[in-house]
């Protein structure tokens, strides 16, 4: 038995003839080892050329159909059968990619893409070989990182022809339904498919879509913030000797954000000496921008409450868990994490009169535009409020 590939000839080319009928046959090695297993061999040939490649996998010889090129149903047969299947896919994969981009293919280059371990083919390997490549900050990297994990778990393996809007959209239905990912989360993951994909255009890979058409959504999300008063309540659980151990270094951070604006990334990087002065200048981790910012009495008097804070760190992931407990002792029915800090002293600065101009300033926006949507949040605040004319 065995499977042949009759593909379509490149009229762009005439008289060129570029793409060549395969037969690819599996076969068991004459060796037999110390198990009683024979090493199954893939076969390809191609006007008159023959390759073969020794595969991981070993199957006894009376257990092997040489009618079917297949294993006889045995104990194993079930997983050695779907490996077979999925390396004579991987085959097809790779024809149909080439076709689809008008590319020749030899026999030696398809043995050669089946061996290659990131191959242009396959979008995951080719997200994770170009991935090497980038320049990235830490967290940036870990995003992606964790990015391509969830593509995997979604796909193991997705040949780039079968990436198209349906691709898409089935993707961020799993996003939605079987990870419970909010829109801004699902839009964040888009835009880094999106990243990859228009790479590979680049690299005059085949696409089955416009990578244009592809909207990913808003990253931006609703910016929970708390107000002054919900801030006042965590300082003054914070000041208590209420407050359980376990809270303090966590909320002692989170504070400091609510006055100073940093970010978790940059509080991260900060040391005990570098915030006991009246200014603050360091190289913001997100923008590698360098900026300054006042620490106001308050920042002060919440680092020097507690001698351990910029001192002993806490995980990001740690601080978040932390947050939730403090917020349901403190009343607060908001869905607290680490960057509502920031947040909170934006929407807190302009509540009591800050300038807008200034705050750009602040919080190190490159564009007004980012800044403004502070500015939108208290608006709708102020239009809510008409319901206290109701009777």
């Amino acid at each position: 038995m065995f499977e042949k590939f009759y593909p379509e000839s490149n009229s762009q080319k005439v008289g060129a003839k570029i793409f060549s009928p395969m037969n690819v046959n599996f076969n068991l090695k004459n060796y037999i080892n110390k198990d009683g297993k024979s090493q199954i061999l893939l076969v390809v040939t191609s006007e008159g050329k023959r390759k073969r490649v020794p595969l991981d996998i070993y199957i006894k010889p009376t257990d092997w159909d040489k009618n079917k090129q297949r294993a006889k149903k045995s104990e194993d047969s079930e997983t050695i059968n779907l490996l077979l299947d999925q390396i004579f896919s991987k085959i097809s994969d790779i024809r149909i990619h080439y076709r689809l981009s008008k590319i020749p293919l030899s026999l030696d280059k398809l043995i050669e893409e089946f061996k290659n371990k990131t191959p242009d083919y396959d979008f995951i390997a080719f997200m994770k070989h170009h991935l090497g490549k980038m320049i990235l900050r830490p967290n940036s990297f870990k995003k992606h990182i964790s990015e391509i994990k969830k593509l995997e778990e979604y796909r193991a393996y997705i040949p780039f022809h079968e990436i198209n809007m349906s691709f898409i959209d089935s993707y961020k239905g799993y996003l939605a339904n079987t990870k419970n990912n909010a829109p801004t989360t699902i839009a964040s993951s888009i835009k880094i498919i999106t990243k990859f994909l228009r790479i590979a255009r680049k690299y005059g890979i085949f696409l089955n879509l416009n990578v244009d058409d592809i909207k990913p959504g808003s990253t931006k999300g609703n910016r929970v913030n708390l107000n002054i008063e919900e801030v006042n309540r965590l300082k003054a659980y914070y000041f208590s000797q209420f407050i359980k151990p376990n809270h303090k270094l966590t909320l002692g951070y989170f504070l400091f954000s609510c006055y100073s604006s940093l970010r978790i990334s940059d509080i991260q990087k900060l040391n005990r000496q570098d915030v006991e002065s009246d200014t603050l200048t360091y190289v913001s981790t997100k923008t590698n921008n360098i900026h300054t910012v006042i620490i106001t009495k308050t920042a002060k008097e919440i680092v020097e409450h507690n001698p351990e804070l910029f001192v002993t760190k806490i995980s990001d992931q740690k601080m978040n868990k932390a947050l939730k407990e403090i917020a349901n002792i403190c009343s607060i029915k908001k869905k607290v994490h680490f960057h509502v800090a920031r947040h909170s002293f934006a929407t807190n600065f302009l509540r009591k009169g800050g300038k807008i101009e200034d705050l750009q300033v602040i919080m190190d926006h490159s564009d007004i535009q980012t800044t403004m949507v502070y500015v939108h949040i208290i608006k709708s605040e102020s239009i809510k409020s008409m319901y206290l004319m109701d009777d």
